[in-house]
C-alpha cells in the first residue's frame, strides 16, 4: 500500500468515527426502557440517572456526587463486571463497572442532600421515579 492510499484510508476511518461519534451523541435516550431495566436488575448510577429523566448536562455531577454518597456511607454495589471495551476504534481497555440495585440507589439518595438547584431537581426527579 502507497503512502496516498494509506492516507485516504486514513482519512476515511477518521470521517467514519467522526460520524459515528455525532450520531451517538445525537441518539435520544429511550428512559422508559431504562427505567424497566433498572427495576429487574442492578445497573450502573449513571443508568440510574439517565433512566429518571435527568438533563444530560447533569448527569456526570450528579453520579459523581452519588458515588462520593456511596464511599461516605459505606454502601457497596450489588455487583462489580469487568469488560473489555474498545474506545475510539483502538485498545480493548478493561473496564471495571460497578451496579447498584435501586433499593441502594435509594439509600444514597436519602443520603445526597445536593446544593445546586439542578442537581436538587435530579434528587427529586429519582426519588419519583
Amino acid at each position: 500500500m502507497n503512502a496516498s492510499a494509506r492516507t485516504a484510508a486514513r482519512n476515511l476511518r477518521d470521517r467514519s468515527r467522526a460520524t459515528r461519534a455525532e450520531a451517538r451523541d445525537r441518539r435520544p435516550v429511550n428512559t422508559a426502557k431504562l427505567a424497566k431495566s433498572c427495576q429487574s436488575r442492578a445497573r450502573s448510577l449513571t443508568t440510574h440517572v439517565l433512566a429518571a429523566g435527568v438533563a444530560p448536562e447533569a448527569v456526570g455531577g450528579v453520579v459523581s456526587a452519588l458515588r462520593t454518597v456511596a464511599k461516605r456511607t459505606n454502601t457497596k454495589p450489588s455487583e462489580t463486571a469487568r469488560t473489555r471495551r474498545t474506545r475510539e476504534g483502538w485498545g480493548r481497555k478493561v473496564r471495571t463497572s460497578r451496579r447498584y440495585s435501586q433499593a441502594k440507589v435509594r439509600e444514597l439518595l436519602t443520603a445526597y442532600k445536593p446544593r445546586k438547584a439542578e442537581y436538587r431537581e435530579a434528587r427529586e426527579l429519582m426519588l419519583a421515579a
